[in-house]
């Protein structure tokens, strides 16, 4: 009997890792496969991340009351494993998109400080291991929200500490570690991030990353002036700059923070999944690999996770399929290499809002077909 790999990523804004597996598994059933499917939901270090790693290494979910990202009230879910020993917070539910109550702000009104507090609690119940997830964030404060919330203190000209902001901050002067030492010394940071967009330029925080996050032209300047100003002082003060990492314009200048000032190690999402699920163990020992994501194009080959999945795949000479949203009408070879086949799941013409919420039957009825084809 063959067995199927079921390892998809969610597809977003329409379904879960999850609820995608559950389809695929759904349509392949119904084409009467004789396999044993194997369903293995998969995440890349962005939403459902912290579940999805919970549910694989029999953790547990945990919620907490924070700030969100525009400072009002939220409440933010995180895993922890190992027995209580590690946290896995997702940025998203801290000061990301899924703490916005309302519309979207300018990220000039953002902070990243609730991401601090949950931080700061979990190391008062004694967890010294964080993954923090840098997905789906949508803040631009440089982390100085953060920073903040686990001690750090911003001085003014006259040495006094102030509540620092990518609005005031021309009124910080310097800044002190003590507290942010004395709290966060013994802890140890793993960030999960998948761009190597540094903190500053063309390329940086603001001018690519702010617009997503509702950033003007007008805010976009703003913000890179204040990201700007913090890498300076952070420069002058330990001789450190926040522009020197790859990966530091992540969610809004937050993996600068972590590496910086929290010296985290910085690992692609995907891979780092992998490794701790222990998915290539399901890899070597299947017939065929199935996977899928919203959409599945050229930049899928910057780790995203249904590729680095295929390599594994190509590693141990197992034959994988991506179903996608979206396929590109020229695909790349390169990325053409990593599959036996890449299919869109569409099934008409039709706008994104309405493919969205036919995304379920729509991958069924695909799931099905390649079933009836994998029967052959």
């Amino acid at each position: 009997m063959k067995k199927i790999l079921i390892a998809p990523n969610s597809f977003k804004g329409a379904l879960t890792a999850e609820e995608v597996a559950q389809a695929i598994e759904t349509g392949l059933k119904a084409s009467k496969i004789q396999a044993e499917l194997i369903k293995f939901p998969i995440a890349d270090g962005g939403d459902h991340t912290s579940y999805l790693l919970s549910k694989h290494l029999k953790g547990k979910m945990e919620k907490r009351a924070v700030k969100g990202v525009y400072l009002q009230d939220t409440e933010a879910s995180y895993a922890l494993l190992d027995k209580g020993k590690t946290a896995i917070i997702e940025v998203a539910e801290t000061t990301g998109f899924k703490s916005i109550s309302g519309k979207l702000r300018s990220p000039i009104e953002s902070s990243s400080y609730g991401l601090g507090e949950l931080i700061k609690y979990n190391l008062d119940q004694g967890v010294l291991d964080f993954i923090i997830c840098l997905g789906g964030s949508a803040s631009v404060d440089g982390g100085i929200g953060m920073l903040q919330a686990l001690g750090m203190e911003f001085l003014d000209k006259a040495g006094k500490a102030i509540n620092a902001t990518s609005k005031n901050y021309r009124d910080i002067k310097s800044f002190s570690l003590d507290k942010l030492k004395r709290i966060s010394q013994d802890a140890r940071f793993t960030v999960l991030c998948d761009v190597e967009n540094k903190l500053l330029g063309a390329d940086g925080a603001a001018a690519v990353f702010g617009p997503q996050k509702g950033a003007s032209p007008e805010d976009v300047k703003a913000l890179e002036a204040f990201l700007g100003y913090f890498d300076k002082l952070t420069e002058e003060i330990i001789g450190k700059s926040l522009n020197s990492v790859i990966g530091g314009g992540a969610a809004g200048g937050l993996g600068a923070a972590f590496i910086v000032f929290l010296n985290a190690d910085i690992k692609k999402g995907a891979a780092y999944f992998f490794e701790l699920t222990k998915i290539e163990d399901q890899v070597k020992n299947v017939d065929w690999v199935i996977t899928g994501e919203g959409s599945i194009d050229s930049q899928s080959l910057e780790g995203k996770a249904p590729v680095v999945l295929a390599e594994l795949a190509r590693k141990h000479n197992k034959p994988i399929i991506g179903l996608a949203g979206n396929i590109p009408l020229k695909i790349d070879k390169k990325l053409q290499d990593y599959f036996a086949a890449l299919l869109s799941i569409g099934n008409r013409p039709e706008d994104l809002e309405d493919a969205i919420q036919h995304t379920a039957d729509n991958l069924t009825r695909t799931a099905k077909q390649l079933g009836l084809l994998l029967s052959r």
